[in-house]
């Protein structure tokens, strides 16, 4: 592709490290000694203590277990927390925008058993976030928090969010391991989204601790395993399978026609087989899904849904034939341990069967149309 430094790149699941920043500074006096607290376990990971538990679950990461993989895992980059730092990176890795989602809270606050401390801890983490993509507001765009645990506390920072500039809001795959997304008592956020117009964002987690017989947000296969390996292959496709599963099982998207929400960071190959077997047991078993006015596929082709997709996915011409070629974006994950920094872009680029067509659309201009991007609003190339 000759002209690629003309493409608009848009990294649609880039990440921040909050769980370095004093949050407790952020919050109100009287929640302040409920803060997170940083410490090692003893097996050596960094985790968080808060509400008396220690999030998430290690899964056997600890010092026993070396390699590339663990250390780049316990590693550190300074953009998570740096934004100045950050746009040096973007500019290395080729990359124009990036939309920011939180990792430790991020991960955790969906979790939490005290609303009142889930709300103000969303609050504390998007203050933070705003703040670091002031640095330059047309490259670094936020990704909110919201406590979905309270959804009238949901809606109220939905509001606030919109008026401070996110382009979007997290949702978690599921609530306490029980609430799945389709359920009936997340209708006001989505309610409250779809009049904002503002895209939704499902992003899956590996796991947290029990408390009490009841879970934080799980994900699947999480209380199966101890290698972390087996947990991160399972809960990332596997809860995005369930939650995009349950929200159009349940008719979300017909009760709220004009809601947008994407799956992200789960790779996109699975979503052909997807939609073939949610359409095959719409058509075999109708009577059980009696909210649900269209065939699954067509809901996950239309406006209403899309996906991220790994650098590393070769599958991806065929899921952009099969799905449509509006349906995917490109995330760089920046910088879990799995991301290909800063060769995400380059991974993508050489897919074999990625047309100059397939490529604009995935790298920036699905991104660009999904979270409502203006050309006002994008840095001048």
């Amino acid at each position: 592709m000759d002209n690629f430094d003309n493409v608009l790149v848009i990294d649609a699941d880039g990440h921040v490290y909050e769980g370095n920043v004093d949050l407790a500074s952020r919050m109100p006096e009287k929640w302040r000694s409920q803060a997170p607290v940083r410490l090692k376990d003893n097996e050596g990971n960094s985790r968080i203590l808060l509400e008396g538990r220690l999030w998430s679950a290690s899964q056997g990461l600890g010092p026993g277990v070396s390699g590339p993989m663990t250390d780049k895992a316990r590693g550190f980059r300074a953009g998570m927390v740096d934004p100045h730092a950050r746009l040096k990176d973007m500019d290395e890795e080729g990359i124009d925008v990036a939309i920011l989602f939180g990792t430790q809270i991020a991960l955790t606050v969906n979790g939490l058993m005290n609303n009142e401390l889930a709300a103000v801890l969303c609050r504390a983490v998007n203050e933070w976030l705003i703040e670091y993509c002031s640095a330059d507001t047309k490259r670094l765009l936020a990704v909110g928090l919201i406590p979905c645990q309270d959804p009238p506390a949901a809606v109220k920072e939905l509001e606030y969010l919109k008026k401070a500039g996110a382009v979007t809001a997290m949702l978690p795959t599921n609530v306490y391991g029980l609430n799945n997304m389709g359920d009936r008592m997340f209708d006001a956020i989505y309610d409250c989204a779809q009049s904002l117009q503002m895209p939704l964002s499902v992003h899956p987690q590996t796991g947290h601790d029990g408390v009490l017989g009841v879970s934080g947000v799980m994900g699947a296969g999480s209380e199966r395993f101890r290698k972390y390996a087996y947990v991160h292959m399972t809960a990332f496709p596997f809860e995005l399978m369930i939650a995009l599963m349950h929200m159009i099982g349940e008719g979300v998207f017909d009760r709220f026609p004009k809601l947008k929400v994407a799956f992200m960071e789960g790779a996109c190959g699975w979503v052909p087989f997807w939609a073939e077997r949610l359409d095959e047991h719409f058509h075999k078993l109708r009577p059980q899904w009696p909210f649900l006015k269209r065939e699954p596929s067509e809901i996950i082709k239309s406006d209403q849904v899309a996906f991220t997709c790994e650098p590393e996915e070769t599958i991806l011409p065929y899921v952009l034939d099969t799905i449509g070629i509006t349906q995917v974006m490109y995330a760089s994950d920046y910088r879990h341990w799995d991301s290909e920094f800063p060769n995400s872009v380059h991974e993508v680029r050489k897919i074999p069967g990625m047309t100059e067509d397939k490529l604009r659309h995935v790298l920036g201009e699905n991104a660009r149309n999904w979270f409502n991007l203006k050309e006002d609003d994008l840095p001048r190339r």
